[in-house]
């Protein structure tokens, strides 16, 4: 029988949590280490919706990338759809374990991941763990063929399953060098080594001036790109010796918040 420590300490093998950024809040958001787990649902955040879904297919035990708990909270109230998320998840005994940004930056975690489905060569680091310079957030790598940039863009919508981009063009040349960071990495353009185009999500304003000044292609991926994650943690699950004990599923209710209008 396997138990909630069980599969925690696996997915610890994978994304260790002092890999964790300061802010961030990963590990067993929720549960008994005690309870048994037979089926897991991976989703990458854990919202009504997915909650509602984990009921009806019976599941012991949801696996996310953004926590379930981010903000530390003062109450828990049934009238807030946050307070009803946990008292749904507590009466359903359904627990749950978050691994972002220790995943974000493992070796063999989500930037790793994402970097291999745009079949990147030559990979590095692109944000360096002072304590290892093996891990860390995003990663740096060349395309197998320099594209336009224009058939660079249909690539990774193909590539990454993304319905749109949103592209910040500093200059027409062509693609071969390429950073990509999963999630909110906006900040880091103004320490990019030399590259073709930096793909990242949630690009705001003020970053995105001045990438146009300093020359530098930026292609917003947006944030629901980090869906990968649910593929990558079910492959690892289902490829580990305990995998023949339980059942993995994706969530098949999440979607990209925005709408092109």
């Amino acid at each position: 029988m396997v138990k909630l420590k069980n599969i925690y300490e696996e997915i610890v093998k994978l994304a260790d949590e002092n890999l964790a950024e300061k802010w961030d809040n990963v590990g067993i958001m929720l549960g008994d280490n005690e309870k048994s787990v037979k089926k897991i649902l991976i989703s990458l955040d854990v919202t009504t919706s997915v909650v509602t879904e984990a009921i009806e297919k019976k599941v012991d035990l949801i696996i996310s990338h953004h926590p379930l708990i981010f903000s530390p909270l003062s109450k828990i109230n049934y009238n807030d759809f946050k307070g009803r998320i946990i008292r749904d998840l507590i009466k359903n005994d359904i627990a749950v374990i978050s691994a972002h940004t220790n995943l974000d930056s493992a070796k063999e975690g989500l930037n790793n991941y994402m970097a291999k489905l745009l079949n990147l060569q030559n990979t590095s680091v692109l944000v360096k763990n002072p304590e290892n310079s093996d891990v860390g957030l995003g990663r740096v790598g060349n395309l197998p063929n320099m594209m336009s940039l224009d058939n660079f863009i249909t690539y990774v919508k193909e590539k990454l399953n993304l319905d749109f981009v949103k592209l910040v063009k500093a200059n027409d040349n062509n693609i071969n060098t390429v950073a990509i960071l999963g999630g909110s990495g906006g900040s880091f353009i103004y320490g990019l080594p030399n590259v073709d185009i930096y793909l990242t999500g949630d690009i705001k304003y003020h970053e995105a001036i001045d990438a146009k000044e300093m020359q530098q292609n930026l292609l917003d991926i947006g944030h629901f790109a980090e869906k990968a994650s649910k593929n990558l943690l079910k492959s690892y699950l289902e490829n580990i010796d305990l995998s023949k004990e339980y059942d993995v599923l994706l969530s098949e209710v999440e979607y990209e918040p925005f709408e092109i209008k």
